[in-house]
């Protein structure tokens, strides 16, 4: 029976578990933007998402509520409508009919209705997605379960052999500039910054298909100021298009951004001729607005791709990044992002969000400062670790309230192999699923659990956690059972012999140690020592290589590894809808397959061939790519999970983590039991223009 896409997971006494069973019974689609109120965070979701809208196609934006008679904003900006500085509400607002009213949270629950005014304080935003994360605004939005609903885009549809896609746009919508956002801002920039690769993501696999063997892109069609059309040679389903990971947004202000596209890059196109400016003069035009950049490829990769870091450029968001100095970059040690005085959404009662007037960043520069900001009521909102919660709440009492961000991971202390290993009998070996089930039975998860986690996180294997699609109580605990005489009879099955040393050698007589590779700061480095003491009780020597992560990848890249613990892109995720790379080896993106996905990404160039098992996940993923029908991708996706199961490539020693927030009592309408992952942009699923701040 089918387990319910749902993510809310992780099994513990802080975290609540959900798991439901059901068939496809909602006539609604949410894959092709339907469902019982598209505009807004479903409260209840389908057992699964079916695939079958009427003629393919979804719903337009729902008028607003009947209780809704005017709309409302923000004290600030009336007293600016009132200078004459900004024009009324009702004239930043999208037409009454595409005004997206916002009624729910991510989980289905009703958002309360908040008030106007206060800051919502955050540490530093980090990398270069920091600031983009709570706030970036796309072309669809998920709830937590896995349904999606159209976002930025009023509606979608396709026609009935998946060859063309349309997006219906927001009449009257605007930029935070306060200029018209239509059409010409999405052929802008699929055609002067995307296909000319000006962005530096030419390679999204919603906009591209093969046809006659070559790579080909989508044409993009303006049919009128509100309506584009993408249409492909070949079937473009919905798991290939608007559920892609990659295509989070279309669109780029053409009227900022026209005066920094240089001719050296154009690509002939039906709406856009060239702008006459050379590599010099955009950069002098970058410069004129505040964008120092030393090429043009630094240049449009900045602009059309990292817009949110560079302030000035308008947006869509509900926050846009302050342009005063000293405030105005992501690295400041006070970086603020300001209300988008145009932003698009509204309340139940028709008060337009956000009700927060500003987001900021605080950088910190010592370990434990966040803990200590967020007890002097400095900081709202932080990140903690599971050994830290149960005493912070303790000592913080009714002013903080914990919030949980559920893991998708296939569990925790995962390690992998290389089975495209350079050397033959490293090869063979981790081939062999007896040794693999040897690592695994050969460590005491009970002592592991209390020793890693303080017995927080239960012994597990690296599997769909409870709760997740796939979900499978007999896998979650294979190969869990300590057994150390097992482990060794194993290890002589696949060939290797006890050495003089207490170690096993390979039957050839050279020796046989295993290298595990951890990168700085993924937290593998600590749980080495734990795991190598079974290890080598079980006759396995072990030496240990933690390297900066540029140097890791570097290293897997060019194959030259035997085993990560901890791996840059852990086997998991919400299912095959959210990223196919770490469940299939067909891009060189994930550890546990090597070069056979080298060999998959550059159509059989390079890498190695996928044999047997390996070849079969393949098989199984383009059938699942080639299928519109929701039901079958889900058949599909179960069936490479059973594959997984059958060989266990990665193990796992501990179920999966999650992430947790502490968040100030004062803070309002903050979900929890969200889901932590790229599908969902991390902490985008908090919806930060619902929240409010009381005293």
């Amino acid at each position: 029976m089918k387990k319910r896409l749902i993510a809310l997971l992780i099994a513990s006494t802080m975290v609540v578990s959900l798991a439901a069973c059901g068939q496809d019974d909602n006539p609604g689609s949410p894959s092709s933007g339907s469902g019982e109120d598209v505009q807004q965070s479903q409260a209840s979701t389908p057992e699964s998402v079916p695939d079958s809208t009427p003629e393919g196609s979804a719903p337009e934006t729902p008028e607003a509520p009947a209780e809704i008679s005017g709309f409302g904003e923000a004290p600030m900006l009336a007293d600016l409508v009132g200078a004459g500085s900004l024009p009324a509400v009702e004239d930043r607002l999208p037409v009454a009919d595409d005004v997206y009213v916002e009624q729910t949270d991510a989980t289905g629950a009703p958002l309360e209705i908040g008030t106007y005014g206060g800051v919502i304080n955050l540490l530093g935003a980090g990398g270069s997605w920091g600031l983009s994360r709570p706030v970036m605004e796309s072309i669809i939005h998920f709830n937590s379960d896995g349904t999606y609903y159209p976002n930025v885009i009023k509606s979608f549809e396709h026609n009935d052999d998946y060859t063309v896609w349309t997006f219906d746009l927001r009449e009257g919508m605007k930029w935070s500039d306060g200029d018209d956002f239509n059409a010409d801002d999405i052929t802008f920039w699929y055609y002067m910054c995307h296909l000319t690769n000006y962005d530096t993501k030419k390679s999204w696999p919603a906009l591209k298909e093969t046809v006659d063997g070559e790579d080909a892109w989508a044409t993009l069609e303006k049919v009128d100021d509100y309506t584009v059309t993408w249409t492909f040679v070949n079937p473009k389903f919905p798991a290939d298009f608007i559920e892609n990971g990659d295509f989070k947004w279309c669109w780029a202000p053409s009227h900022y951004l026209l005066d920094m596209i240089p001719d050296s890059i154009y690509v002939e196109n039906p709406y856009w001729e060239k702008t006459g400016l050379d590599d010099e003069q955009v950069l002098l035009n970058a410069q004129a607005k505040g964008i120092d950049a030393a090429t043009v490829n630094d240049l449009g990769k900045a602009i059309a791709y990292y817009w949110w870091n560079e302030d000035g450029i308008p947006c869509l968001n509900s926050y846009v990044l302050s342009t005063k100095e000293g405030n105005n970059s992501r690295d400041a040690q006070l970086c603020i992002l300001e209300r988008n005085p145009y932003f698009w959404k509204v309340d139940a009662q028709g008060q337009q969000l956000p009700y927060c007037d500003e987001i900021h960043f605080n950088a910190t520069s010592e370990d434990g400062q966040d803990q200590l900001m967020f007890r002097s009521g400095e900081l709202d909102i932080i990140g903690v670790l599971m050994q830290d919660i149960s005493s912070l709440l303790s000592d913080l009492g009714d002013q903080a309230q914990l919030r949980t961000f559920a893991g998708t991971d296939w569990g925790s202390y995962q390690i992998t192999f290389n089975y495209t290993c350079a050397e033959a009998n490293y090869a063979e070996l981790f081939a062999n699923s007896k040794f693999r089930q040897a690592m695994s039975i050969c460590v005491d998860r009970e002592q592991v659990s209390g020793l890693l986690s303080e017995g927080f996180l239960e012994p597990g294997q690296c599997a769909p956690a409870e709760g997740n699609f796939g979900y499978d109580a007999e896998w979650e605990t294979k190969w869990t059972e300590y057994d150390v005489d097992g482990a060794k009879a194993l290890l002589e099955e696949c060939g290797l012999v006890m050495g003089s040393d207490g170690f096993y050698d390979f039957a050839d007589g050279t020796d046989f140690i295993l290298t595990i590779y951890t990168y700085t700061d993924s937290g593998a480095d600590a749980a080495y020592p734990v795991l190598e003491q079974y290890y080598n009780k079980a006759g396995i020597k072990c030496a240990t290589k933690d390297i900066e992560v540029s140097a890791f990848d570097t290293e897997i890249d060019n194959n030259n590894w035997y085993a990560v613990l901890g791996p840059h892109t852990p086997i998991g995720g919400v299912s095959l809808k959210s990223r196919v790379q770490p469940f299939v080896p067909i891009a060189q993106s994930a550890e546990w397959y090597g070069e056979y996905g080298t060999y998959y990404g550059t159509n059989g160039a390079q890498g190695v061939a996928p044999e047997g098992d390996m070849a079969k996940l393949v098989e199984i993923y383009e059938k699942w790519n080639a299928t519109p029908d929701t039901a079958e991708r889900d058949q599909y996706t179960l069936e490479l999970y059973d594959v997984h199961k059958e060989n266990l490539w990665t193990i796992a020693y501990l179920k999966a983590a999650g992430n947790y927030n502490l968040v100030s009592s004062k803070i309002k309408n903050h979900p929890d039991l969200l889901v932590w992952d790229d599908l969902y942009q991390y902490q985008n699923l908090v919806h930060y223009w619902t929240l409010f701040k009381t005293e």
